[in-house]
């Protein structure tokens, strides 16, 4: 591993999970989230898992809504299929 970004000559002992710089253990900063060389990355990090957050819950979402649409198609698709076959053969 590098030295660290901080001190030089210092061995890093870990990488900074938002931006991969190694730093010692006296630099880092240890989160639930990870390593990280300063508060900086780790705010920049808990945004970006935010934004990540909500982008899955928006597409959670639309493809539930496209589920339904499938349902809702395919049922057309069946009735219109019963009333084609029920006008052929009954009437």
């Amino acid at each position: 591993m590098p030295e660290c970004f901080y001190h030089t000559g210092r061995p890093a002992v870990a990488r900074c999970k938002q931006c991969g710089r190694g730093v010692c253990s006296q630099c880092r900063i240890v989160t639930d989230n990870g390593i990280f060389c300063s508060e900086k990355c780790r705010e920049t990090f808990a945004v970006f898992q935010q934004r990540l957050k909500e982008a899955e819950e928006k597409r959670a979402a639309a493809q539930g809504n496209s589920a339904r649409w499938r349902q809702v198609i395919f049922l057309i698709i069946l009735l219109a299929a019963i009333i084609f076959f029920l006008k052929k053969f009954l009437w």
